[in-house]
C-alpha cells in the first residue's frame, strides 16, 4: 500500500519449489487412481459412508441397474426403507424385482410399526407376497421371500418357495425339504406335507433318516385323517423298524383299524410280534385288532393269553369284560366287571356291573353291589327297585327291611324308599308298622289321595274305623272327586252309624256317575228310610232301571205303595208288567189292585187281589192288603168268610194282626178286636196311633172310662214329644176311624155327652200334630174326614186350607162369613191380590185394643205392603266409587199411591263424573231423571218405567216394561223387558253405555226361614251413539236362611253368579276405549253372605221406630279372576223430626267389577219423610 508502513513481502516458495510440488502430486494420483469400482458397492455391512459413495456413482451412471439393484438391497439392510422404495421406483416396472422389492418394504414397513399388524394388512400383505413373480429372483430372494410369507402368517405360501429352492439348490435340497414340509404342516396341509415326507424317504440312504422319515410321515398323514396312508407308509417301511418302534407299531395298528384296513394292520402286528414275541402291548394289540375285526373268539383268546402274561389295566378288563357279553359268556364278564370294580369304583361300571348281575339272577352281588352304592350315596329310583326286587326274588324280605330302614336312617328325603319299604311291609303283612310308616311319610312328604286311601284301608283291616275316618277326613272332602275316596268314606260312616255322612258318601258318587252297588244301594235305602222316605224311592227306582229284577220291582212297589207315590207307582206297574216273570210277582198284583182302587175300579181291585191269593197263597201282604180293601169298602159279607179262614195264620203273621183288630171292629165283635190289638200293642207298645184306634175300640165296646183314661195319656204324650209318625202310619190311623164309624155313630146316637167334645179334642190334637209335620195333604184328607163327621173345624185351619188351594171362593166365603181376625182377614185380602184393601184394614185394626201378638203381626203385614208401595220424598247426597271411575252429585225421590191400584214414583239427581278411568272424555255433569208407574192387578202386577239422562258426552233416553205374579203364597215371578235402560255393569258403561235386555226372575219359599231366588237375563250394550259393545246372559242364584225374622233380623244368604258376555269385534268409533274396558268378557263369583238389620236405613218409608241399622258382609270367590272378593255395607237412620228419617249409608268392595283391580264403593247421606197414610 502507498502509504502503509508495512515492509515489502516475503515469498515462501519459490517458483520452481511450487512446479516440482504440482509434479509430484499429479505422479501420485496417476498412480492411485483405480476407475469406478472403487465407489461400487461392496459385500461387507453397508453404511452411510458406502451408500453415499453409491449414490454418487449412481449418479454418474443413472442406467446401471445392478447398481441400483445392490443400493438397494444395502438400504434395505440398512433399514432405510424410504429411500430403498424411491430407488425401486426408478427400476424398470417389467422388471421381476420391482414386485419383490415392494412386497418386500411393504412387509418390513409393517412389521417396523409399533402397534400390532390388523389381520386385513396381513392379508394384503399376502396376496402382494403371492403376485412376485419367483422365476428371476435369486435364492437369497426366495430365502427372504419365505421368511416374509411366514411372518405374514401364509405359511403355504412359504412351502411353495421352499419348493423351488430344493429344485433350484441341490446342495441344500434336504434343508429346503425340511423347511416345506414344516410349512405346509403349519398351513394344516398335513397331507401334502405327508407326501413330501413319503418322497423323502426315498431320497435317503441312511437307516436313521428313513425311520425319522416314516414316522413323521406316518404322523402327518394321521394329522391329515388319512389312517391307510399312515398305515401304508409303516407298512412299506417295516424293514427299517426294530422293536425300539413299539409306539409306532402300535399307533400303525390303530391306524389300519381305524381306516378298515385290517390287513394292513395284521401284516404289521406280525411283524411287531415277530420283533418282540413276549410284548404285551403287541397283545393288546392285536385283541384290539380281533375285535375290530369282528373276530370275537380269536379276540377271546387273545384276551385269556393276555391274562397269563401280564397284571391286567382297568382298560383290558373292561374291553374282556365286553368280550365276555358279546361272545355269550356273561358269568365269566361279570367277573371281569368285578374285578374292574376292585381297581375302578366309577358310577358307571358299578351301574353295568349290578345290571349284568341282575340279569344273570345273581341277586347275591346284585344287592352287594347296589347295598355298596347306597353307603356312598343316595341310590337312583331304578338301583333302589332293583335292589329291593333282588332281595324279594332271594326271599330275603327281613334283610330288605333292615337295609331299607338303614338306609332312610342316612337319607331321609328318598320318598320311594318310604313307598317301597310301605311295599314291602304291606307284602308281609305288618299292618301295625304300615299306619306308623304311613303317618310318618305323611309328616315327611304328605301324602297323596291314593296313598291316603291306602293307609285308611291299613286302618279299616285293623278294626280300627275310628282312625281311618280322621285319616280321611283330614282332607278337604268338597275338593274330592275321586270315587274310590267318597265309597270308602261310605263304608266306613256305614260302619261307625254317622248316617249323614254315610248318605254324602253314597250322594257324591251318584253324582260323580258312580253306579250304585247292590250293597250300596241297601244302604241308601236303610239310611233314607230313616231320615228321607221319598229318597228311598228314588233309590230304589233307580236300582230297579239298572237292574230290572223281580226283587227290586217289588220293593220298589212296596215303598211306592207306602208313601202313596201314584205317579210312581203306575210307571212301576207298567214297566212291570213288560217283564216276563212279572206275572209272578205278587207286589206288581197288590199295586195294580191300588191303582184300580184309586181310580174307582173297586171291583177290579177286588179280582186283581182275589187272584193274587190265588197264585200266592204264601204271600202274607196280598192277604193283607185284601183284608185293608174289604175294610175299606165296608165289605162285610167278603170280611168275614177271610178272617175265619186265615185266624191260625194269623195268630203266626203279626202284619195280620192290625187288619184283623180293625176287620172285626168293622164286623161290631168289639171283644175280638180288642184282643187283637191287645196282641198289636204288646209287640209295638210305642205306636201311639194304634192306642189312638184302641182307645176308639174301646168306645165302641163301651169301656168309655178305659178310653176316656187312655185318650188322656196318650194326648200327654204327644205333647211331650214330636210327632214323627210317617204319612202312611196316619193313613192306617184313618182306615181305623172309618172302621169304627158304625161304633162312632151309635155314641152319637146315644147323646152322651162325652162324645162330640172328645172327637173334637181328638181331632184338633192331630191337627196340630200334622201342622207340625208339614204334611198339607195328610192335612187336608183329615179336615175332610172331620167334615164327614160333623166336627167344627176352626176358621184359621180353613183359612189355611184356602191360602194353600189359592181357593178364591173359599176365600170370599171366609171374608164374608166373618169369625177372621184382623190380621187373617189382610192375609186373605193379600192372597186375592186387594194390596190397598189390605193395607187399609191393617191400618185401621191397629190399636192398642188388640192384643200384643195381633198388634205385632198387623203392623209386620202393614210394613210389608207399604215396603212394596211406599210413599214419600227423599233428598240425599250421594258418592258412587267404581273403581277408577267415580260419581258423586245429589238426588231426589218422590212416590205416591194414587187410587186403589196405580202408584207412581220419580227419581231425580244431578251427578258429576271424575276420576282416571275417563281417559280424554270429559262427561262433566250428568244430570237424570227416572219416572216409573204400576198398577195392582190381582195377584200380578204391571209396570212402566221412562228414563232420560243427558252429559257434555251425550244423552241416552230409556224406556222399560216390567211385571209378576204371585203363584203361590211362597211363591213369585217377575219380568223386566228394557230398552237404553242404565248399564252399571262398569263406572265407563255408567258413563259412555246403554242395555237393552230381557230377564226373568222368581223367588220360592222351601220353608218358613228358607228362600232360594234366582234370575236369568239375556243383555246388549252399545255406547251412547248406537256402537255394540258386546251381548251376553247373566245369571244370579241365591239362597237364603233366616235365623231371626226381627228384633233384629239376621238372614244368611249364599249364592252364584255368573255372566258370559261376547264383545264386539274391531275398535269403537265413538269413544277412545276398546269394548273390554266397558264390559267384562267373563264373571263368575260364589259367595257367602250375612245381613243383620233392623228396618232398613235409606229407605223412602221408616220400618221402626227410633232408629234403624244395617250390616251386611259379603265373602266370594271370583274364579274367573282367580281372586277373594269381599264386600261390606253398613248403615244407620235416626228420626228428627217425626215421620221422618236421616240416614248414613257407607258401602265397600274390594273388587268391582271392571274396576281394574281397584276398590270401589258408596257413600250415601239422604233424609226422607213419609207422606199419606
Amino acid at each position: 500500500m502507498r502509504n502503509s508502513s508495512a515492509t515489502e513481502p516475503v515469498r515462501l516458495l519459490s517458483p520452481w519449489a511450487l512446479l516440482l510440488v504440482g509434479g509430484l502430486v499429479v505422479t501420485l494420483l496417476v498412480v492411485t487412481y483405480h476407475g469406478d469400482e472403487v465407489f461400487m458397492p461392496s459385500e461387507r455391512q453397508p453404511d452411510a459412508v458406502s451408500i453415499s459413495y453409491a449414490e454418487l456413482l449412481l449418479e454418474a451412471h443413472p442406467d446401471d441397474t445392478s447398481l441400483r439393484l445392490k443400493l438397494i438391497e444395502q438400504l434395505i439392510a440398512l433399514g432405510d426403507h424410504v429411500r430403498a422404495r424411491s430407488h425401486v421406483f426408478r427400476l424398470n416396472e417389467a422388471s421381476g424385482d420391482v414386485r419383490f422389492f415392494l412386497a418386500e418394504l411393504a412387509v418390513l414397513e409393517a412389521q417396523a410399526t409399533e402397534k400390532a399388524v390388523s389381520a386385513q394388512t396381513l392379508a394384503a400383505l399376502s396376496a402382494q407376497l403371492r403376485g412376485v413373480v419367483r422365476e428371476g429372483l435369486s435364492l437369497e430372494q426366495l430365502a427372504r421371500l419365505a421368511r416374509h410369507a411366514l411372518a405374514v402368517n401364509d405359511p403355504s405360501l412359504a412351502a411353495q418357495v421352499y419348493l423351488d429352492l430344493a429344485e433350484r439348490d441341490e446342495a441344500r435340497r434336504q434343508q429346503w425339504f425340511g423347511e416345506a414340509v414344516t410349512a405346509h404342516l403349519a398351513a394344516g396341509e398335513t397331507g401334502t406335507a405327508a407326501r413330501l415326507l413319503s418322497g423323502m424317504i426315498a431320497r435317503v440312504d441312511s437307516a436313521d433318516d428313513r425311520q425319522r422319515y416314516v414316522s413323521e410321515a406316518f404322523s402327518a398323514y394321521l394329522a391329515a385323517d388319512q389312517g391307510e396312508q399312515a398305515a401304508t407308509v409303516v407298512h412299506a417301511n417295516l424293514d427299517v423298524l426294530d422293536a425300539a418302534d413299539g409306539a409306532l407299531l402300535e399307533a400303525a395298528v390303530k391306524a389300519g383299524i381305524g381306516s378298515q384296513r385290517y390287513d394292513l394292520a395284521a401284516e404289521i402286528l406280525a411283524r411287531w410280534r415277530l420283533l418282540d414275541p413276549e410284548g404285551v402291548t403287541a397283545l393288546r394289540s392285536e385283541m384290539q385288532l380281533r375285535l375290530a375285526a369282528g373276530q370275537l373268539e380269536q379276540a377271546w383268546e387273545v384276551g385269556q393269553q393276555l391274562a397269563n402274561v401280564a397284571p391286567q389295566p382297568a382298560e383290558t378288563l373292561e374291553t374282556k369284560a365286553k368280550l365276555g357279553e358279546w361272545t355269550g359268556r356273561p358269568s365269566e364278564a361279570l367277573g371281569y366287571w368285578l374285578k374292574l370294580l376292585q381297581q375302578q369304583d366309577g358310577p358307571q361300571v358299578r351301574e353295568h356291573a349290578w345290571r349284568l348281575a341282575a340279569q344273570l339272577f345273581d341277586f347275591d352281588n346284585t344287592i352287594r353291589l347296589l347295598a355298596g352304592a347306597g353307603e356312598s350315596r343316595q341310590l337312583s329310583d331304578a338301583e333302589l327297585d332293583a335292589l329291593v326286587y333282588s332281595h324279594g326274588q332271594r326271599g330275603t324280605p327281613e334283610q330288605a327291611e333292615r337295609w331299607l330302614r338303614q338306609y332312610l336312617s342316612a337319607h331321609p328325603d328318598h320318598s320311594l324308599a318310604w313307598e317301597r319299604l310301605q311295599q314291602l311291609l304291606e307284602q308281609t303283612q305288618q299292618l301295625e308298622a304300615q299306619v306308623a310308616l304311613w303317618a310318618e311319610r305323611d309328616r315327611r312328604f304328605g301324602v297323596s289321595l291314593e296313598q291316603r286311601l291306602a293307609w285308611a284301608h291299613v286302618h279299616w283291616e285293623l278294626f280300627d274305623f275310628q282312625t281311618a275316618w280322621a285319616v280321611l277326613d283330614a282332607v278337604d272332602r268338597q275338593q274330592v272327586s275321586e270315587p274310590a275316596y267318597w265309597l270308602l268314606r261310605a263304608e266306613l260312616a256305614w260302619a261307625l252309624e254317622r248316617d249323614e255322612d254315610a248318605m254324602e258318601g253314597y250322594q257324591r258318587l251318584q253324582a260323580l256317575g258312580v253306579a250304585n252297588s247292590d250293597t250300596a244301594d241297601e244302604r241308601l235305602i236303610t239310611l233314607y228310610e230313616r231320615h228321607a222316605p221319598a229318597r228311598a224311592l228314588d233309590v230304589m227306582m233307580a236300582s230297579w232301571e239298572r237292574k230290572r229284577t223281580p226283587a227290586n220291582l217289588t220293593r220298589a212297589l212296596q215303598w211306592a205303595m207306602q208313601l202313596d207315590d201314584l205317579p210312581r207307582l203306575r210307571l212301576l206297574v207298567e214297566q212291570g208288567l213288560q217283564l216276563p216273570e212279572g206275572e209272578r210277582v205278587g207286589a206288581l198284583w197288590s199295586a195294580r189292585a191300588r191303582l184300580a182302587m184309586q181310580a174307582g175300579g173297586q171291583a177290579e181291585a177286588e179280582r186283581l187281589l182275589v187272584e193274587a191269593v190265588a197264585r200266592f197263597p204264601h204271600a202274607d201282604a196280598v192277604k193283607e192288603q185284601l183284608l185293608w180293601h174289604y175294610i175299606d169298602t165296608g165289605n162285610k159279607s167278603a170280611l168275614t168268610p177271610l178272617l175265619q179262614r186265615w185266624e191260625p195264620l194269623a195268630h203266626k203273621r203279626s202284619s195280620l194282626w192290625l187288619p184283623y183288630a180293625t176287620g172285626y171292629l168293622l164286623l161290631n165283635r168289639n171283644e175280638l178286636a180288642l184282643q187283637w190289638f191287645d196282641r198289636f200293642l204288646r209287640r209295638n207298645p210305642e205306636d201311639l196311633l194304634v192306642q189312638a184306634a184302641y182307645a176308639d175300640a174301646l168306645d165302641n165296646a163301651g169301656y168309655f172310662d178305659r178310653a176316656l183314661r187312655l185318650r188322656r195319656h196318650l194326648a200327654g204324650l204327644f205333647d211331650g214329644r214330636p210327632a214323627t209318625a210317617e204319612p202312611d202310619t196316619y193313613r192306617t190311623y184313618l182306615r181305623l176311624l172309618s172302621a169304627s164309624g158304625a161304633g162312632i155313630e151309635m155314641v152319637l146316637r146315644l147323646e152322651r155327652p162325652d162324645a162330640r167334645p172328645m172327637l173334637q179334642i181328638w181331632f184338633d190334637q192331630f191337627s196340630e200334630q200334622l201342622e207340625r209335620l208339614n204334611q198339607p195333604a195328610l192335612k187336608d184328607e183329615w179336615l175332610g174326614w172331620a167334615r164327614r163327621n160333623g166336627l167344627r173345624i176352626d176358621r184359621y185351619a180353613e183359612l189355611q186350607q184356602a191360602l194353600r188351594a189359592h181357593n178364591a171362593s173359599e176365600l170370599e166365603r171366609l171374608l164374608t162369613g166373618g169369625g177372621l181376625d184382623p190380621a187373617q182377614r189382610v192375609e186373605a185380602l193379600q192372597q186375592l191380590g186387594a194390596s190397598h184393601r189390605a193395607l187399609s184394614e191393617s191400618l185401621a185394626a191397629l190399636s192398642p185394643d188388640q192384643p200384643d201378638a195381633l198388634q205385632h203381626q198387623l203392623r209386620g203385614q202393614a210394613l210389608a205392603l207399604q215396603a212394596r208401595h211406599p210413599q214419600g220424598l227423599q233428598i240425599g247426597l250421594r258418592r258412587q266409587d267404581f273403581g277408577t271411575l267415580e260419581l258423586r252429585g245429589q238426588t231426589a225421590e218422590i212416590a205416591r199411591q194414587f187410587g186403589r191400584d196405580w202408584h207412581a214414583s220419580a227419581l231425580f239427581s244431578r251427578q258429576r263424573y271424575s276420576g282416571p278411568g275417563l281417559s280424554d272424555a270429559s262427561p262433566g255433569v250428568e244430570r237424570s231423571a227416572e219416572l216409573q208407574l204400576t198398577r195392582e192387578l190381582g195377584p200380578a202386577w204391571l209396570g212402566a218405567a221412562l228414563e232420560i239422562s243427558d252429559h257434555d258426552e251425550g244423552d241416552r233416553q230409556g224406556a222399560g216394561v216390567f211385571g209378576g205374579l204371585q203363584l203361590t203364597d211362597t211363591d213369585s215371578l217377575e219380568f223386566h223387558a228394557d230398552w237404553h235402560r242404565q248399564a252399571e255393569e262398569s263406572g265407563l258403561a255408567r258413563a259412555f253405555a246403554r242395555r237393552d235386555s230381557v230377564a226373568i226372575s222368581a223367588t220360592h219359599g222351601l220353608t218358613p226361614r228358607d228362600q232360594f231366588s234366582w234370575s236369568l237375563a239375556q243383555q246388549r250394550f252399545s255406547t251412547l251413539d248406537g256402537e255394540a259393545l258386546g251381548h251376553g246372559r247373566q245369571l244370579n242364584l241365591e239362597f237364603s236362611h233366616a235365623l231371626f225374622f226381627e228384633g233384629p233380623s239376621w238372614t244368611l244368604r249364599s249364592g252364584l253368579t255368573h255372566a258370559a258376555y261376547r264383545l264386539a269385534d274391531g275398535p269403537l268409533h265413538s269413544v277412545s276405549q276398546e269394548p273390554a274396558d266397558y264390559l267384562q268378557e267373563r264373571f263368575g263369583q260364589v259367595y257367602v253372605a250375612s245381613t243383620w238389620r233392623r228396618g232398613f236405613p235409606g229407605a223412602l218409608n221408616r220400618e221402626t221406630p227410633q232408629y234403624s241399622w244395617l250390616v251386611d258382609v259379603l265373602a266370594g270367590w271370583q274364579w274367573t279372576e282367580q281372586q277373594v272378593g269381599y264386600a261390606i255395607n253398613a248403615g244407620v237412620g235416626t228420626r228428627l223430626l217425626g215421620d221422618d228419617e236421616l240416614a248414613f249409608i257407607l258401602g265397600y268392595q274390594s273388587a268391582p267389577r271392571n274396576g281394574d283391580g281397584e276398590p270401589g264403593g258408596t257413600l250415601s247421606l239422604t233424609y226422607s219423610t213419609r207422606f199419606g197414610r
